[in-house]
């Protein structure tokens, strides 16, 4: 938002400023005093905080398991039939973000969110009463929240928009904000990430990290046998890449790339709302979170959309939709709804039918089927 600077006197506040202060100080933490022309609200909250340490590897890609708590923000979108297939992340108690191409179908009644554990889970693993809804174990809307430091919560999905679309092919506006049927407790392994502030960005030197339950890369010896050249006898082996789905989260530091170098590589014009990195993600890692740290505090840079099919040596970068686009336009406004009667969902969200159409343009420019990569399983 720009704007004039204020002084806490002189700010009068409609019912809109209002209703969007109320829900931005949920994000952003404690709200400000004074009006700043960019943002309401500081970041002096509770959230992007954990009491884990860890130590992240290169890549996801025969990266590091995470440890229990050390990602409280990251949520796993799961199917019908029970299969983790897309990761999001918390950024309020009652609101997720994720990549809009995790919802290819108009009916999202299905889909359930999970989170609290790095593990992939069962719906039996779920916390709290249950009672069977699609085929799976879902929480009672009457009992909208886990135990304290519960393992696994469950949770429906109520709404998901994804933003009205200029391009629906190759760089598609791949982000969606879920709302939660009912919110969430925080405890010490379930907690929201921050979003930026002021799209204050970090520079292209610094440690940023994503994390997913995507498919990772094992390398196995076929045979092993010594030949002679001219030095001397010479020890060699055969092997062969084995991609497989592995049970846990895993974690990584990535290198950001700058706009003219990504451009390049893909031989495209890079629109402003696409973050360029050297790759490390896989399939199944979509919707996660690529995370910067500041201070102590760990903030939603971009949102995971795609990259090259060889995860283990990719030729081309890997693309995260920037969250700092859409805070004020998308998910600001979709949390306002309801207490601002001036806008309206169509004048914020794509309908169910143009988003399926978008999703699908999108599969087709990346020559890429709308089915299910089995191999996450």
């Amino acid at each position: 938002m720009k704007g004039r600077m204020l002084s806490p006197k002189s700010v009068k506040l409609s019912l809109r400023d209002l209703a969007v202060a109320t829900i931005a100080s949920i994000i952003f933490g404690v709200a400000s005093t004074e009006h700043t022309g960019e943002n309401y609200f500081s970041t002096k909250g509770n959230c992007g905080r954990r009491h884990v340490k860890n130590t992240v590897s290169e890549r996801i890609v025969n990266g590091t398991h995470a440890e229990q708590g050390n990602w409280p923000w990251m949520v796993g979108l799961y199917s019908e039939n029970d299969t983790l297939y897309c990761g999001s992340v918390l950024i309020s108690d009652q609101f997720v973000l994720t990549a809009a191409h995790c919802f290819p179908n108009e009916n999202i009644s299905f889909i359930s969110v999970r989170m609290g554990s790095t593990n992939k889970s069962n719906s039996t693993d779920c916390s709290g009463e249950t009672t069977p809804l699609h085929g799976a174990e879902r929480i009672n809307e009457t009992e909208g929240n886990a135990a304290p430091n519960g393992p696994v919560l469950c949770a429906e999905v109520e709404d998901v928009c994804v933003p009205l679309q200029q391009n629906c092919s190759f760089f598609m506006e791949d982000i969606a904000i879920v709302k939660l049927k009912r919110p969430v407790n925080f405890t010490d392994y379930i907690q929201p990430i921050c979003l930026p502030e002021n799209c204050d960005e970090p520079s292209l030197s610094a440690a940023t990290y994503i994390a997913g339950w995507g498919l990772d890369y094992a390398i196995e010896i076929l045979d092993s046998y010594i030949f002679e050249d001219s030095n001397g006898d010479e020890a060699d082996e055969e092997v062969s890449l084995i991609s497989f789905a592995p049970s846990t989260l895993n974690q990584i530091n990535i290198t950001l790339i700058d706009k003219t170098a990504c451009q390049n590589q893909l031989n495209r014009t890079v629109p402003d709302y696409i973050l360029c990195s050297t790759g490390g993600a896989c399939t199944g890692d979509s919707g996660g979170s690529l995370v910067y740290e500041n201070n102590g505090t760990r903030f939603l840079l971009g949102i995971h959309s795609g990259g090259d099919e060889h995860c283990f040596n990719p030729n081309t970068p890997g693309m995260h939709i920037k969250v700092s686009y859409y805070i004020s336009k998308l998910i600001i406004a979709f949390m306002e709804l309801g207490n601002n009667s001036q806008v309206t969902r169509s004048d914020i969200c794509a309908t169910d039918e143009e988003r399926v159409q978008c999703v699908a343009k999108l599969y087709a420019s990346h020559n890429e089927s709308l089915k299910y990569d089995s191999r996450n399983e």
